[in-house]
């Protein structure tokens, strides 16, 4: 439903536009992501501090494990208020990863404005070379073809790779980035999105 009101607000655009002179382009934001190289630095921050952040929650349930273990193999022999005191302890520590789970990965957690503050730059600069484009070569509309808008559009007016060259052009790949951390393979803009609005979701892009 809302793909398409977004096609019929383009048409209702177009209309509008009938009687001028148009210049239409077209990016696909998906692959520019995946093919920039900052965004690759920024896949490698951001799982460094996953894993860190991971690694500490781990460390904590290894613990409870422990206790938990050492609790079965002493009970026989604990007295009750004993066993109480124990039992609260591996209580609070399961509190406590909980806690850290939360503040890490729940709801505007830290892993959340991580990635936000290391995308959001990307993304305005993304959307800075995208109008500069469109306002040096005077196209009237560009579209974005991996948010399933454009249904056809012949190649020559694709401007993605016009982007990623101005995007990439002082940046270096980071030798270690890999492909494996979550991103779609390049495909065909018009090819139907087989991570579908969950992926979407997950990026959260605004150009």
């Amino acid at each position: 439903m809302k793909k398409l009101s977004v096609i019929l607000a383009i048409m209702l655009a177009f209309s509008g536009l009938i009687a001028q002179a148009t210049k239409l382009g077209y990016v696909n934001t998906d692959r520019i992501l995946f093919d920039s190289n900052e965004m690759a630095e920024i896949t490698r921050l951001f799982q460094l501090d996953r894993q860190k952040w991971t690694g500490q929650i781990q460390t904590l349930d290894n613990e409870i494990q422990q206790m938990e273990r050492d609790f079965d193999v002493r009970k026989l022999t604990l007295s009750e208020s004993s066993k109480r005191e124990l039992q609260e302890q591996i209580t609070s520590k399961k509190e406590e990863a909980g806690r850290l789970l939360q503040q890490y990965f729940g709801d505007n957690g830290l892993a959340e404005q991580r990635y936000r503050e290391l995308v959001d730059p990307l993304s305005q600069k993304i959307h800075e070379i995208i109008t500069g484009i469109a306002e040096d070569e005077k196209y009237t509309m560009i579209l974005d073809v991996s948010m399933g808008v454009v249904l056809y559009a012949v190649p020559s007016i694709d401007i993605t790779e016009q982007v990623l060259q101005e995007l990439n052009k002082d940046t270096i790949r980071p030798s270690d980035f890999d492909h494996d951390f979550g991103f779609p393979e390049t495909k065909d803009p018009f090819e139907k999105d087989p991570f579908g609005d969950d992926f979407k979701s997950d990026m959260d892009f605004k150009f």
